[in-house]
């Protein structure tokens, strides 16, 4: 499986391309019964001081409006879940973390290595997205049956993708089966036997998916535009590799990728749910035995971003009746300060059926169905941009529309009541997906990937909080205030393009 995002995402698809960390991501309800309610208090502003009397023959002072401040949206304690975290760091580097949440049912356990597409030479592109297929076919512990029913058969879930920063295998189950699957994750971890046989098998699959990708000009599009983005950086390269370097893999090489970047030190285990810290860590006691010793590594010499990437890229794709667009441009990442301005601007222009993206381009204009705004955030650069997909002969007009949204983010100042609502939303963004224990999981692993430790939901939802009109208003400047920076990537049919 492949994960664009850095951080895990509602949805594993190329849409949805927001980062979970500061609680920007869409959320899914599945009912109306599942919206959380939030008060708004308004911070109490003190009365302005009575202007001194001319008569007395004092200057009186320049008058001030005040300033709206912003208000401060609360959760109820019964809106989030007590948790009970504890962690631990392992003398060979394995960092794990368990965050027993209150009221939980079941159990979440993922297993996360800092080995992505960026971590790849260009020569091996797609090694990483390899491995973790191909490790479900046997290791020194279990074969591809047993990897198969450890989990599957007492009625879990596992499963495992690939981003362009990280790997994860992840279960979840009942709780009693803990064991099982910190068992399993490190046997597919670090104990994989890399046959000949099924690494050519693999490749056959691999292969064949990456020619599926003219069928999903949707994932298309976005892997264009960050090959444009970020050019030879390996931010650029797809996951998933290309023929060509899916073809050069063998049992040397992946064993040479897996022993340089599956160490003690690149692995992050965490488990949430309603299980026992001792057992938890306990199960981790027995588990480490199979890591390998340490291995020291050279890194490989990282490019720099282009300074200016192309203006318009148009590619063709041999069939179809939409063309699929993409307006946008490099982004700070994930440690920039303005991470979560760029998350609500995102958030207010086009994440959900009241953005202004979808009320122009769908509702309005009826241009599409299929109408949104991104931030993909990585750990030192990001993108961020409008996608449309849309009739061909609508093409021109949407990317018209879609540079004046831009615009409007700018000469239509973003208001405290639309800033409000946004802010609304991302902290229900936040909090509503803190019902999947999986979620849960994916979110305290990513902080604790990126960030370093443990961060609470309510210290999120109080930096949300406090984010100001000024700030965002200020980051629509920064991003869209020069529209030479934007760049234009789209995916039209074959003979469309051929008119460019």
């Amino acid at each position: 499986m492949v994960s664009h995002s850095a951080s895990f995402q509602c949805v594993f698809s190329s849409k949805v391309r927001i980062t979970f960390l500061h609680c920007s991501a869409l959320a899914w309800l599945e009912s109306a019964k599942n919206v959380a309610f939030h008060r708004i208090v308004l911070k109490s502003r003190k009365k302005p001081s009575p202007k001194p009397s001319a008569k007395r023959g004092r200057t009186l002072p320049q008058t001030r409006r005040p300033q709206p401040q912003p208000a401060t949206i609360a959760i109820g304690p019964e809106e989030i879940a007590k948790v009970d975290v504890q962690s631990r760091t392992y003398p060979n580097g394995l960092r794990v973390l368990s965050e027993r949440v209150v009221g939980a049912s079941s159990l979440s356990v993922g297993l996360w290595v800092e080995a992505g597409s960026r971590h790849e030479s260009s020569r091996i592109g797609g090694m990483a997205h390899f491995i973790e297929h191909v490790v479900f076919k046997g290791t020194a512990g279990r074969t591809m049956r047993e990897i198969m029913r450890s989990i599957e058969s007492r009625g879990g879930f596992l499963n495992a993708f690939t981003t362009k920063e990280h790997t994860c295998f992840y279960t979840w189950t009942r709780t009693t089966h803990l064991e099982e699957s910190v068992s399993v994750l490190f046997d597919l971890a670090v104990r994989p036997t890399f046959l000949a046989a099924d690494i050519e098998r693999e490749k056959a699959v691999i292969i064949e998916e990456i020619s599926g990708l003219d069928d999903e000009p949707d994932e298309l599009v976005f892997d264009i535009f960050e090959k444009e983005l970020f050019g030879k950086h390996p931010l650029a390269r797809p996951i998933i590799g290309t023929p060509e370097s899916v073809k050069r893999i063998d049992r040397k090489a992946i064993e040479a990728f897996h022993r340089k970047h599956y160490r003690a030190k690149d692995i992050v285990v965490v488990a949430s749910g309603s299980h026992s810290h001792d057992d938890f860590f306990a199960a981790v006691d027995r588990a480490i035995k199979h890591l390998p010793p340490h291995v020291t590594r050279r890194e490989i010499p990282i490019p720099a971003f282009p300074r200016k990437p192309e203006r318009e890229v148009h590619a063709p794709r041999t069939a179809g009746s939409q063309a699929h667009i993409i307006l946008g441009r490099r982004a700070p990442g994930i440690h920039s300060k303005r991470q979560l301005t760029i998350s609500a601007l995102v958030t207010l222009a086009g994440v959900g059926m009241s953005s202004r993206l979808n009320l122009r381009l769908r509702e309005e204009l009826g241009l599409a169905y299929d109408a949104m705004a991104f931030y993909s955030p990585f750990a030192d650069a990001g993108a961020v941009g409008f996608y449309i997909a849309t009739a061909i002969e609508n093409r021109d007009r949407a990317v018209k529309e879609m540079r004046q949204i831009a615009r409007s983010l700018i000469t239509r100042p973003i208001s405290n009541a639309e800033l409000d609502r946004t802010k609304e939303q991302m902290i229900g963004s936040l909090v509503l997906p803190m019902e999947s224990i999986t979620n849960r999981m994916m979110r305290t692993s990513q902080n604790l990937l990126y960030y370093g430790g443990y961060q609470t939901i309510e210290r999120d939802v109080d930096k949300i909080s406090r984010m100001t009109v000024e700030d965002v208003r200020t980051e629509a400047k920064l991003l869209f205030g020069d529209e030479k920076q934007l760049s234009l990537v789209s995916v039209v049919p074959h003979s469309e393009a051929e008119g460019e």
